[in-house]
């Protein structure tokens, strides 16, 4: 057993027993990973540094600051949240840093033996269970989207009545268009009021202008990063991938996340040709398949030049709009609406960064991305684009198949390498 190993299985253990020592110990474990980042992350570039710090500060200060919190689902807007001081953690978030913590698996037990079904996603079951068990923070409220999982409406809800506190939550309509525009918009105007009543701090209109300026540009620096990856060899990781969608969803809108993507988009700008295969990633990554982990890791034969759950975010608004330019981002997401909307963001991706291929990953639990993934495969491939449908779990180590996944993807990868 390896010291991650033994530090998962006592964070579990001491849930059982004593929830609020075991929020302590991992609250020190972040602490200490964060430290062990800076001084033997060497491999990694500066940008992937940046990424790792700033979401691993968010998720030590969820833990050691519980009195700020908010829970949120990942795609809700958080710039007011900022503005007034308050600590958003995507619930998706801190799921995945216990299964890096390898702690899941007491979690997804407990959740499960209270009647939550083995088919919901494993984010959702791991922090059913962690705040069942005590161990994940009480947040002073919750809020919600319907974006982009079916599960939302129904998790948070339960949230907020086990927690017994208030809850507010976004409906963004199936079908894009500027008069769902002005209904989100006007939904995100009310959860400023309700803010405001439940901290007694008014929005400062000036202030969340700024914010939201300040997240456009953010995805404008992500958007000229990715229209100058074509041909480029930018080494990375499947863990900087999933940071990356937190950093562009609950944590957008903080001056350090600009200044990350202008980071990037210098490293992006600099990087010497590509050796090896692009790869477009669609959905979350299993991080935690060793195997698939080495694969990617710092790797010139091949590297994911894009993943769609972070460059979703990216679209044209007026930030002296505010509600309306965070309303489109939930509402023209091509996570919104029918799977082919996804599928074209997709291949218009794959164009401008020139993938090589694409994996569709097949995240146990997501219905949506499960039933789009044979008809996204058939379209990918109808375009020359190659396409790998890669079945697993992004959270859950019981799920099985590290090996078979690995040796699937190595077998893409030399078809795709027979095809140069």
């Amino acid at each position: 057993m390896n010291l991650v190993e033994t530090f998962g299985a006592k964070v579990g253990a001491l849930s059982q027993t004593n929830p609020q020592r075991a929020r302590a110990l991992l609250t020190a474990g972040f602490r200490a990973n964060g430290v062990k980042n800076k001084l033997t992350g060497r491999k990694a570039s500066r940008s992937d540094g940046m990424l790792f710090q700033l979401v691993n500060r968010a998720m030590v200060d969820c833990l050691a600051r519980p009195q700020q919190n908010v829970m949120v689902s990942l795609f809700v807007p958080c710039e007011m949240l900022h503005l007034q001081g308050l600590h958003p953690y995507s619930c998706e978030g801190f799921s995945s840093y216990l299964s890096g913590s390898m702690a899941e698996q007491p979690f997804l037990r407990q959740a499960e033996d209270t009647g939550i079904p083995n088919s919901l996603c494993s984010y959702h079951k791991v922090f059913l269970g962690a705040a069942q068990m005590g161990l994940m923070p009480k947040p002073r409220f919750i809020l919600s989207t319907s974006l982009a999982c079916d599960a939302n409406a129904l998790t948070f809800r339960h949230m907020a009545e086990f927690y017994q506190v208030p809850h507010f939550h976004l409906d963004v309509p199936f079908d894009p268009c500027p008069q769902a525009v002005d209904y989100v918009a006007g939904q995100l105007r009310e959860m400023g009021a309700f803010l405001t009543r439940q901290t007694g701090l008014p929005v400062n209109e000036g202030e969340l202008v700024r914010a939201v300026a300040r997240s456009q540009r953010t995805m404008d620096l992500f958007r000229r990063g990715l229209e100058q990856r074509r041909g480029k060899q930018v080494l990375s990781d499947l863990t900087s991938e999933l940071l990356r969608t937190a950093a562009f969803h609950f944590l957008l809108g903080l001056p350090e996340v600009e200044q990350y993507a202008r980071q990037l988009l210098r490293e992006i700008t600099t990087a010497p040709p590509a050796q090896g295969k692009q790869i477009l990633w669609i959905h979350t990554t299993p991080y935690w398949v060793a195997p698939l982990r080495q694969l990617f890791a710092q790797n010139p034969r091949v590297q994911i030049a894009a993943c769609d759950m972070s460059y979703e975010g990216i679209h044209e608004a007026d930030p002296t709009k505010p509600y309306e330019a965070m309303a489109r981002r939930l509402v023209y997401s091509p996570i919104n609406g029918p799977v082919t909307r996804r599928i074209q963001a997709g291949l218009d991706m794959a164009r401008t960064v020139g993938a090589d291929g694409a994996i569709w990953f097949c995240h146990w639990g997501c219905k949506r991305t499960l039933g789009g993934a044979q008809l996204g495969k058939k379209q990918f491939e109808e375009a020359g684009l190659p396409t790998l449908l890669l079945d697993g779990d992004s959270c859950d180590r019981g799920f099985g198949g590290e090996g078979q996944a690995a040796t699937r993807v190595e077998a893409f990868l030399e078809v795709l390498e027979g095809k140069a």
